[in-house]
């Protein structure tokens, strides 16, 4: 074989491997209920989407099953940016006229909303004060009344929760879990962004808490922690928040 020909089968072997390295981050996964997650998706494997979320400083992954997407939009990214299985190929996301996922199960009812309730200030401790003792990710849909974390915290400790995610609260008004500032006279809390995010602990006090994105806050009594949104008409509402909530013991 002549040097001519071997440089050329080179160089055509090399565009090759650079064009197969080269796939798509992800920007958008938009599930099926409505939920919109924005990040960076790093691998795809056993019908599962894994999507980096960041937030400030900090980061969140999930986990989020091909069932429960609507569709996922990329932008062009570096050789390498995602990982997939070597024995699953990319899956076609098309959108699909289905049920949206059913909520999560609340065992414990929540009272009905209450206007003019007392506001909780978030605790500004640093998370590395305590061990965590309780954690979960919690799809907190924007038209239920509260959505129960399932988890019974104990006053003292300290709860740190992040949020990712959009809903729409009607009347073509959308916001992620930091809210929006949009007259509500029957909202929770009347001083805080309108669709924000936001947790009682327990059923039967009035001590809202702002969460926003990201908050840390130290329990104020015993009891389950609720979840929901800032506004006072949550009929027209749809969509969920992410949440992902760690307990931590006191220090």
């Amino acid at each position: 074989m002549s040097r001519s020909n071997l440089l050329s089968r080179i160089i055509l072997s090399v565009v090759i491997i650079m064009l197969a390295g080269i796939v798509a981050s992800a920007d958008t996964i938009k599930l099926k209920d409505g939920t919109i997650l924005k990040g960076k998706v790093v691998s795809y494997g056993q019908r599962k989407f894994t999507i980096v979320v960041y937030i400030g400083g900090n980061s969140s992954q999930y986990v989020i099953p091909v069932e429960d997407v609507e569709s996922v939009e990329f932008e062009a990214g570096e050789a390498g940016g995602v990982q997939k299985s070597a024995a699953e190929p990319q899956p076609q996301v098309q959108p699909a006229a289905v049920n949206p996922p059913v909520a999560e199960a609340v065992p414990e009812t929540r009272p009905v909303r209450e206007r003019e309730p007392v506001a909780k200030p978030p605790a500004g401790e640093d998370e590395s004060s305590g061990s965590v003792i309780a954690e979960k990710t919690v799809s907190v849909a924007a038209g239920a009344d509260w959505t129960s974390t399932d988890i019974r915290v104990q006053r003292g400790q300290k709860v740190v929760i992040n949020a990712v995610g959009e809903v729409d609260l009607g009347d073509n008004q959308r916001t992620g879990p930091e809210g929006i500032n949009s007259n509500d006279t029957r909202k929770l809390l009347p001083n805080r962004p309108t669709g924000a995010l936001i947790a009682v602990v327990g059923d039967d006090n009035d001590d809202f808490i702002f969460i926003g994105a990201s908050t840390e806050f130290v329990a104020p009594h015993n009891g389950i922690l609720f979840l929901s949104v800032n506004e006072g008409n949550l009929k027209d509402n749809n969509g969920a928040f992410v949440a992902r909530v760690k307990v931590l013991s006191p220090r």
